[in-house]
């Protein structure tokens, strides 16, 4: 059986990711980041449904955002991304802080339903 793949949708920032997961968080419902390595990269990215687009109801989607090497190796370590309630300064940390905090979930591998990713 063949698996069914998401739709990769590589954003322009670690910004936008972060935006993109606050924006679908909600105090019933916290969003979550995956987190893998892919080709020696470290990938963040966030599942969806793209909905209503024609006949195509819940197209699943998969946004994300390959960090640089020297952004990875500051998170590699971190559990959480926080957004400051005031700005849009983010911020990793090992711990829950005040704000918005998104936790990053991190996967053994990429996995199957996500395809090959620039």
């Amino acid at each position: 059986m063949e698996i069914e793949k998401v739709i990769p949708i590589k954003l322009n920032s670690l910004n936008d990711l972060v935006r993109l997961a606050a924006t679908i968080s909600s105090p019933q419902t916290t969003m979550y980041i995956l987190r893998f390595k892919y080709k020696n990269k470290l990938v963040l990215g966030v599942l969806g449904v793209f909905r209503d687009y024609y006949k195509l109801y819940g197209l699943p989607m998969f946004y994300y955002y390959i960090l640089k090497k020297e952004d990875a190796e500051k998170i590699i370590d971190k559990s959480y991304i926080i957004i400051s309630s005031n700005n849009e300064k983010i911020e990793f940390s090992k711990h829950p802080k005040p704000g918005l905090s998104i936790p990053m979930i991190t996967l053994a591998k990429k996995p199957l339903f996500i395809p090959e990713l620039d």
